[in-house]
């Protein structure tokens, strides 16, 4: 990355910290709780590009880590969030916090959320719409600082279903928020809000931010029963075949 993940962080956190950043952590709270109703547990992991921004705080599951590289907030657990100190199928719910737009090893990530999740556990991904008019007018209405911005992986939820595909994920709920970001002054700030919560009633895929809810899948081996069975005989046609007769030679008599 052209920039230091401490720096990318630091400006992140920022943006949260305005008016529009505490706008879309409600937002994304509200969602996150809401795929997360219905998840039951006791350990939830968050691993987010920012430190102070728990999007499930009052989930069911009772035990909460928040991971992530540098120290400060609620962290818990400082680690590199593609290698994870954490056993195998080890967590009831992972949640992933624009954790891989940020990050240098994204598919990396996302096979080690799914490593420490339980069987049938739940994964929740929160990242930013590509496809979208806060994603096409980021850089230019200035949203985000424009190095961050070019600093992320665009990785839209097509894209993301592939590679939850490929790890043997399934796909149960996508949600989006954040339609038309709100901006401008006091008066077009509420208008534009009433406008975003609308179009996020109705569910409209153009919302800049995502939420996704897969869920592990673990096959179960079933031994096959071997079955002795008798050799199966050719089936032929049933032609007869001529045995071969000794032909008699010149000068013998038959007796």
């Amino acid at each position: 990355m052209a920039l230091k993940f401490s720096e990318i962080c630091s400006r992140l956190e920022t943006w949260y910290d305005s008016p529009r950043g505490q706008y879309l952590l409600r937002q994304e709270q509200s969602l996150t709780l809401e795929l997360l109703d219905n998840v039951f547990g006791y350990h939830q992991l968050q691993i987010g590009a920012t430190r102070h921004q728990a999007l499930a705080p009052d989930s069911q599951l009772s035990h909460k880590i928040y991971s992530h590289l540098l120290p400060g907030g609620d962290i818990g657990l400082r680690s590199e969030p593609d290698c994870l100190p954490l056993a195998n199928d080890s967590i009831d719910a992972v949640v992933l916090h624009h954790a891989l737009e940020f990050s240098d090893r994204p598919h990396a990530l996302l096979r080690e959320a799914h490593r420490v999740l339980a069987p049938q556990g739940q994964l929740v991904v929160v990242g930013f719409n590509p496809a979208s008019l806060y994603g096409l007018g980021a850089r230019v209405a200035g949203l985000f600082p424009q190095r961050v911005w070019s600093n992320a992986h665009h990785i839209g939820t097509r894209r993301l279903r592939d590679w939850l595909d490929l790890l043997g994920a399934e796909l149960q709920a996508v949600q989006h928020c954040f339609v038309t970001p709100p901006a401008g002054g006091e008066r077009l700030f509420r208008f534009l809000s009433r406008c975003d919560r609308l179009a996020t009633r109705c569910q409209l895929p153009l919302g800049g931010v995502y939420a996704v809810r897969a869920q592990k899948k673990v096959s179960t081996l079933t031994p096959n029963r071997i079955r002795w069975r008798k050799p199966v005989r050719s089936r032929l046609i049933g032609l007869t075949v001529p045995k071969p007769v000794a032909s008699p030679r010149e000068g013998d008599v038959a007796a």
